[in-house]
């Protein structure tokens, strides 16, 4: 029997999943692939403070790919259950 609760091996999960994805939106910052559109909110966010636009940015970002995840996962869902009826 695990030590550990499944509760708790998802939060762990979760984490080192988010810790990924600001890692990514650190990479895409430092080698200047921003998303226009997120870095314009951003910076409307920041009222033009280049550092606080940097700080949104990495959090909205972080909320785009955990998003663009689910939809991803919602997509192939589908496409599995189609395929699945189709099979049937």
């Amino acid at each position: 029997m695990s030590r550990y609760s499944s509760a708790s091996i998802q939060e762990a999960h979760s984490k080192a999943v988010e810790e990924k994805r600001y890692a990514m939106a650190t990479q895409e910052m430092s080698q200047n692939t921003v998303r226009v559109g997120l870095w314009a909110k951003a910076w409307s966010m920041a009222r033009g403070n280049d550092r606080r636009t940097a700080a949104h940015y990495l959090a909205l970002r972080v909320e785009m790919m955990a998003a663009e995840h689910c939809l991803h996962g919602s997509a192939a869902d589908w496409r599995l259950r189609i395929a699945m009826d189709r099979a049937a």
